[in-house]
C-alpha cells in the first residue's frame, strides 16, 4: 500500500514535467507540419532538430515553462503554397504575420481556434475564397490585415458583432461584395478601416459616424452610392479620409475645417458631390492633400486655400469651378505659401481669364501643373522656368496665345509638355533642347512659325514629337532629330 502511494506521489510530481514535454513536442510538431506544406526556398532551414524550436527563424516563445509559441513572424520570407490547417493548433499564438509572401488557397478555418490571437497579418499574398466565418471566434483580435489578396464574398456581420476589440481592419484590394456591415458601428475601439478597392455596393452606414476613435477611414474604389452620411463629419479624430471613385453624392459643410482639425488627406474625388468648396478648409493646419476632382463642385476656389502652407497635393480638376478676368485666381497667390506643393491639377473646369502671373511663384517642388481643357487665355508667363521641379506641364486645349517662353528651357526635369490646341505663335524656342528628360512634346494645332530648331536633336529621351497643323512652320526637318 505504501509502495503504491509512493508511486502515485512520484507520478503526480512528474506530471507537469511530462505534460510540458508533450506540449513542447506538440508546438514543435505543428511548426514542422507547417513547414512541410509550404515551399520556403530555404528561409526555414533553421527549423530542424539541431536547435530548440523557440530559436527558429521567426518563432517567438513565451517565458513560461513549458514554453509555448506566442508569435510567428515570417513576413517577406518567400513562402509559397497553401497555409496548413495545423496552424490552428498553436493555441497560445498571439501574433501571426505571414504577409508579403506567395501563399494561396483558402484561409484555413482552423484559425478560429486561436482564441488568444491578437494580431493577424496575411496581407500581400494570393489567398482566395471567403473570410472563414469562425474567425469571429478570435475574440482577442485587435488587428486584422487581409489586404492585397484575392478574397471575395460578403464581409460577415460577425466581424462587428463579436470582434469588438478590433482597432485595425484592412481588407483593401480584394474582391469583397455586398454591403458594408452596419455592425461595424459596434467597434468602438476602431481607428483604422480600409475597405478600398473592392466591389462593395449600397450606402455607407450612418452608424460609422459614432466611431469617435477613427483616424483613417478608406472606402475608395468601390461601387458605393447614395447620400454621404452627414454623421461622418462627426469623426473629429480623422487624419486620412478617402472615399473617392464611388457614386456618392452630398455636399461639404461650411464648417468642415472645424470638424476635422487633424485632417491630413481629405479625398472625395470621382463622385457626385455638389456645392461650394468651403473656405474653412483653410483652417486645417496640417492638410497635405485635398482631392476633389471629378465632381460637380461649383463657385470660386477659396482665396485662402494655401494660407496654412501645408498643402502638397491639390486636385480640383473636372468640376464646375470658375474664375474670370477679375476674380477667382486669388487662391493661386495663396498657394505660394505651400513650400512643399507637388501637384496642382485644375483642368476641366470653367476657369477663364489670363493665367495669373503669380503661378511662377509656386514652390520649386511642384512636379505636376495641369491646367488643360479649360477656357484659359492670355500668354504663358515669361518666368514659367522658375518652376524647375516640373515633370508635367499641361496647358493644352485652352485659348492661350503669344509665344512659348524661352525660359521653358530651364525646366530640366520636364518629362511631358502639353501645349496643343491653343493659339500659340512665334518661333519654337531653341531652349527646348535643354530638357534632357523630355520624352513627350505635344504642340499641334497652333500658329507656330519658322523652322524646327535643330537643338531638339539633343532630346535623347524624346519618343513623341508632334508639331502637326501649325501651318506657318517652314524649312526642312533637321536630320539630327532622327538620330
Amino acid at each position: 500500500m505504501e509502495i503504491a502511494m509512493g508511486a502515485m506521489g512520484l507520478l503526480c510530481s512528474l506530471l507537469p514535467v511530462l505534460m510540458g514535454a508533450m506540449v513542447t513536442a506538440s508546438d514543435e510538431a505543428v511548426l514542422l507540419a507547417f513547414k512541410a506544406q509550404v515551399n520556403d526556398g530555404g528561409s526555414l532551414d533553421s527549423w530542424n532538430n539541431s536547435a530548440n524550436f523557440c530559436s527558429w527563424e521567426g518563432v517567438t516563445c513565451s517565458h513560461r515553462r513549458p514554453a509555448r509559441v506566442v508569435a510567428l513572424r515570417l513576413n517577406g520570407t518567400g513562402l509559397a503554397g497553401e497555409l496548413s490547417l495545423v496552424i490552428g493548433n498553436l493555441t497560445f499564438l498571439r501574433m501571426l504575420n505571414l504577409s508579403f509572401n506567395s501563399l494561396h488557397g483558402d484561409i484555413p478555418a482552423s484559425l478560429g481556434r486561436l482564441r488568444r490571437l491578437q494580431r493577424l497579418y496575411l496581407g500581400d499574398n494570393s489567398f482566395s475564397g471567403t473570410i472563414p466565418a469562425n474567425l469571429s471566434s478570435c475574440v482577442s483580435m485587435t488587428i486584422m490585415g487581409l489586404d492585397n489578396n484575392k478574397l471575395g464574398g460578403p464581409i460577415a456581420a460577425e466581424l462587428g458583432e463579436k470582434l469588438t476589440s478590433l482597432v485595425v481592419i484592412s481588407l483593401a484590394n480584394n474582391s469583397f461584395t455586398g454591403l458594408i456591415p452596419v455592425s461595424l458601428a459596434n467597434l468602438s475601439h476602431l481607428r483604422y478601416l480600409d475597405l478600398s478597392r473592392n466591389h462593395l455596393v449600397g450606402s455607407i452606414p450612418p452608424g460609422l459616424g459614432s466611431l469617435q476613435n477613427m483616424e483613417k477611414f478608406m472606402l475608395a474604389e468601390n461601387n458605393l452610392s447614395g447620400m454621404f452620411p452627414p454623421s461622418l463629419y462627426n469623426l473629429s479624430s480623422l487624419e486620412l479620409f478617402e472615399v473617392g471613385y464611388n457614386m456618392l453624392h452630398g455636399s461639404i459643410p461650411n464648417d468642415v475645417g472645424n470638424k476635422f482639425p487633424k485632417m491630413k488627406l481629405f479625398g472625395l474625388g470621382s463622385n457626385h458631390f455638389t456645392g461650394a468648396i468651403p473656405s474653412s478648409l483653410s483652417n486645417i493646419s496640417d492638410l497635405k492633400g485635398l482631392v476633389l476632382e471629378y465632381n460637380i463642385f461649383s463657385g470660386y476656389v477659396p482665396s485662402t486655400l494655401g494660407t496654412q502652407g501645408a498643402l502638397q497635393y491639390l486636385y480640383l480638376a473636372d468640376n464646375k469651378l470658375e474664375t474670370n478676368e477679375n476674380k477667382g485666381w486669388e487662391f493661386v497667390t495663396s498657394l505660394a505659401n505651400c513650400s512643399q506643393l507637388h501637384v496642382l491639377e485644375l483642368g476641366g473646369d470653367s476657369f477663364k481669364g489670363k493665367i495669373p502671373g503669380s503661378i511662377v511663384n509656386l514652390s520649386t517642388t511642384l512636379q505636376n501643373l495641369y491646367l488643360m481643357d479649360s477656357k484659359v487665355s492670355g500668354s504663358i508667363p515669361a518666368d514659367i522656368g522658375n518652376l524647375i521641379g516640373l515633370n508635367l506641364l499641361g496647358l493644352a486645349n485652352n485659348y492661350i496665345s503669344g509665344v512659348i517662353p524661352e525660359s521653358i528651357g530651364k525646366l530640366e526635369n520636364l518629362i511631358e509638355l502639353d501645349l496643343h490646341n491653343n493659339s500659340l505663335s512665334g518661333f519654337i524656342p531653341s531652349s527646348l533642347g535643354n530638357l534632357p528628360q523630355l520624352n513627350r512634346l505635344y504642340a499641334y494645332y497652333g500658329n507656330l512659325e519658322g523652322p524646327i530648331p535643330a537643338s531638339l536633336g539633343e532630346l535623347k529621351n524624346l519618343f513623341v514629337l508632334d508639331f502637326s497643323t501649325n501651318y506657318h512652320l517652314n524649312g526642312s526637318i533637321p536630320i539630327v532629330i532622327f538620330k
